[in-house]
């Protein structure tokens, strides 16, 4: 992953700063990909999605209406493949002043960038690293999978290196642990061991 992650976590903070404002965006990424869900509605979410369409030079196909503003898909600099959508909220929430910016997303994108490239690709192939613009705040999240558990250990080590004061611990499906980066970025990790097969 490592270096093929960094140039999609950057390829993003670039295409975020051409875009201007968003609202809230929610960034899934891997080696290759991007998926970016707008987690807003009505005319709002259009707006978002209008910037993110002509910041790629897209257009969204599908229908726009209030519940969904279609869906983006575009080759991004580096091999990179975004795919944008919107996810509305499921019911209404009372407005809260917003405390993130598209800016800092994309400036949190570029902290997160030298962490990634110095991330093992060996062992964290396939790993997706979420980043979640709650308005309020961000959450960072790698999650990666194990062959088997008795990689879960190694996985996880994998996936913490870099960050400080790291506590991992046991769930029902793998590992699940928390870090922070030099800057004090919290980074929540998730190491699930893949099924068993015959």
């Amino acid at each position: 992953m490592s270096l093929s992650m960094a140039r999609c976590v950057e390829a993003v903070a670039r295409l975020l700063d051409d875009c201007g404002p968003l609202e809230p965006v929610r960034l899934c990424m891997s080696d290759r990909d991007v998926q970016a869900e707008v987690c807003a509605s009505g005319p709002a979410a259009s707006v978002s999605m209008a910037r993110l369409s002509a910041a790629t030079g897209s257009e969204a196909a599908g229908r726009t209406d209030d519940r969904n503003g279609g869906v983006i898909t575009a080759d991004l600099e580096a091999e990179v493949v975004l795919v944008a959508a919107v996810d509305a909220p499921v019911r209404a929430t009372v407005p809260r002043l917003r405390a993130t910016s598209t800016p800092a997303a994309a400036g949190l994108l570029r902290t997160l960038a030298p962490w990634t490239a110095g991330l093992n690709q060996e062992l964290l192939s396939g790993a997706q690293l979420w980043v979640e613009d709650h308005g309020h705040g961000f959450t960072v999240r790698l999650l990666a999978t194990a062959e088997c558990s008795d990689d879960l250990e190694s996985v996880a080590a994998a996936a913490s290196a870099g960050l400080e004061q790291v506590r991992t611990w046991r769930t029902d499906s793998g590992l699940d642990g928390r870090g922070s980066l030099p800057c004090g970025q919290t980074v929540h990790l998730g190491v699930v061991c893949l099924p068993d097969h015959p």
